[in-house]
C-alpha cells in the first residue's frame, strides 16, 4: 500500500510539473473542398480548435457566422474560413434587378460558372406530349431552343448537395425577365451560353 501511495504521489507531481498545453480557440473550417460561389451549409463546415496564436485574423467561430453568404474563393478541406472569404452581407446585383434562383438541367455545366459570369439562358422545347393510347411521341425535327434571358449575371452558386437534381444558380435579371425565366423553367429544361471577355461570342454549355 505504501508503494502504491508513493507511485500515485510521483504521478501527481509529474502532472503538476508538466507544462500546460497551448491555449486553443474554436475556428470554423471547411469540412470538404468547396468551390468559388458555394454557400457553405451545415455539412460543409465544422468547428476545430486552433492554438490562439495561429488563428487567422477575423476567422469565423461557428456555422451561423457565414450568414448564408457565398464563398468569394475556393477553400480546401480543413482550411479556416475568414470574413474576407465570403461575399456579402447580401447579394448585390444591378440597380433595379432582382436575384432569381434558377435550376439548370445539367449540374456539371452549372458548376463551371462563377459569381460575376454573364450568361444568356436558353430554354429547350417543352416535353413532347405522349399519346396515352399509343405511347408514341409525334415524329418530326426537334424544336429549337429559345433565349429567355440575356446578359444575366451570376450572383451565387449555392451547393444543393449530391442528392439534388440539376445545378442551382442565383442570377441577376430585370423583373420582367425574371417572370419569363421562371415560367420557362416550369415547362422546359434550361441551359446557358457564356459571354466571353474577348469576342462576345457565347460558348454553349
Amino acid at each position: 500500500m505504501a508503494a502504491a501511495c508513493a507511485a500515485v504521489a510521483v504521478a501527481a507531481a509529474l502532472a503538476v510539473a508538466r507544462p500546460p498545453g497551448p491555449h486553443t480557440v474554436p475556428v470554423l473550417t471547411a469540412a470538404r473542398d468547396l468551390d468559388t460561389g458555394a454557400v457553405p451549409g451545415p455539412r460543409d463546415v465544422r468547428v476545430a480548435r486552433f492554438p490562439a496564436d495561429l488563428v487567422p485574423t477575423r476567422a469565423l467561430r461557428q456555422a451561423a457566422d457565414t450568414g448564408g453568404r457565398a464563398l468569394a474563393a475556393a477553400v480546401r478541406r480543413g482550411e479556416p474560413i475568414t470574413d474576407v472569404r465570403l461575399v456579402g452581407p447580401q447579394l448585390r446585383g444591378s440597380p433595379g434587378g432582382v436575384a432569381l434562383p434558377v435550376r439548370f438541367a445539367d449540374a456539371e455545366a452549372a458548376r463551371l460558372l462563377r459569381p460575376g459570369d454573364r450568361v444568356d439562358v436558353l430554354a429547350g422545347p417543352p416535353g413532347d406530349a405522349v399519346s396515352i393510347s399509343t405511347a408514341v411521341r409525334p415524329s418530326g425535327p426537334p424544336a429549337p431552343a429559345r433565349v429567355v434571358a440575356r446578359d444575366a449575371t451570376v450572383l451565387a452558386r449555392p451547393d444543393g448537395g449530391p442528392d439534388r437534381v440539376g445545378g442551382l444558380l442565383v442570377l441577376d435579371v430585370p423583373p420582367d425577365t425574371a417572370a419569363v425565366l421562371a415560367g420557362a423553367a416550369a415547362t422546359a429544361p434550361l441551359t446557358y451560353v457564356i459571354h466571353t471577355s474577348t469576342s462576345g461570342v457565347g460558348v454553349a454549355k
